[in-house]
């Protein structure tokens, strides 16, 4: 059996390897990685050379999340990936409101333009995992395959997905995602 290889995965980051909790997560205390999340990630890695996490946090605007939480649960993040030898190149935020095409907040496309011009990333042959429908947006309108989670939020975007979007795939949660992105 043929195995897909991408260059990159890139991924959402509450819904998708965390829990997202009672909204917005402002401090390690309440972040926590879903029980199957490394298990999922290392079947991953054996799919791309690389992980880069795009994740929108407009609370950072609206003063509901401040920086030095952030930047903290972050640290944590990098951490945990380089502990267990998982390719994290970097995390992506998105400050606000502003959803231009280009713009940074997904479904626009300026972390994966930032991370074409940082890491030399094949978009084409890159795939964008996550809970919302403005994850599946956001890698279509950059030319990546989609795989769409019905963990963190996904449910309740399952249908606007449907009716707007083509992802390649709808999984369960990210482990479900790994045993089948050979599929896409």
């Amino acid at each position: 059996m043929l195995i897909s290889m991408f260059d990159t995965i890139f991924l959402d980051r509450d819904g998708t390897i965390n829990d997202v909790g009672y909204g917005y997560i402002n401090g390690l205390s309440d972040f926590h990685f879903y029980d199957y999340a490394f298990e999922a990630l290392d079947i991953l890695k054996g799919h791309a050379k690389n992980f880069i996490i795009v994740t929108n946090q407009s609370g950072l605007s609206t003063g509901r999340v401040s920086i030095d939480p952030l930047n903290e649960i972050h640290q944590f993040v990098t951490e945990e990936f380089k502990k267990r030898d998982l390719p994290l190149r970097k995390i992506y935020f998105a400050d606000d409101y502003n959803e231009g095409f280009n713009a940074i907040r997904k479904p626009g496309i300026g972390m994966f333009l930032q991370a074409k011009e940082d890491f030399n990333v094949d978009l084409k042959n890159s795939v964008m995992i996550g809970d919302s429908i403005v994850d599946v947006q956001a890698g279509e309108r950059a030319e990546m395959k989609t795989i769409f989670l019905l963990s963190g939020y996904g449910k309740s975007h399952l249908e606007d997905v449907k009716k707007e979007c083509k992802p390649n795939l709808i999984a369960n949660d990210l482990l479900h995602a790994a045993k089948e992105i050979q599929l896409i």
